[in-house]
């Protein structure tokens, strides 16, 4: 049967692709591990006078872990404990939902020391093909 398959690369895979693989995916972890419990999680800051997000962070939780796939403040915004807030904010749900451990990858220039005032610590470092560029994993226990 595989050699009647179709493989197709593509850097824009409509959202029907995505569903088909995080669906399957999600049944064969559910069929194994006896839970699906994956939920998206955003904290969103938006502009009280346009209603626009203009930062925040996005992610997910799943089978007890929080996954922050992406945080972005604009420079403006930051220096006033927000991100902390909005850290904090998720780690809450985090726990709420049932997570242990919260995960997330940063490069060397963004905000490792950030994480590491919020208690997070540095769980692996990979060197990356950009020279001079390291991307961390960091984790935190949330319990």
């Amino acid at each position: 049967m595989a050699k009647d398959l179709e493989i197709t690369l593509t850097d824009a895979p409509d959202a029907a692709a995505t569903a088909a693989i995080a669906d399957g995916l999600a049944n064969y972890n559910a069929s194994k591990g006896g839970l699906r419990d994956f939920r998206p999680l955003a904290v969103l800051v938006t502009d009280p006078d346009t209603g626009a997000v203009v930062g925040g962070l996005y992610g997910r939780t799943s089978l007890g872990v929080m996954f922050i796939d992406r945080f972005f403040l604009p420079e403006g915004l930051r220096g006033n404990r927000l991100g902390s807030r909005l850290l904090a904010m998720a780690e809450e749900e985090g726990r709420r939902r049932g997570c242990a451990l919260a995960a997330l990858f940063t490069l060397h220039f963004q905000a490792p020391g950030f994480y590491l005032k919020q208690g997070w610590d540095m769980a692996a470092r990979l060197d990356i093909p950009l020279p001079g560029t390291t991307r961390m994993l960091m984790t935190k226990k949330l319990t």
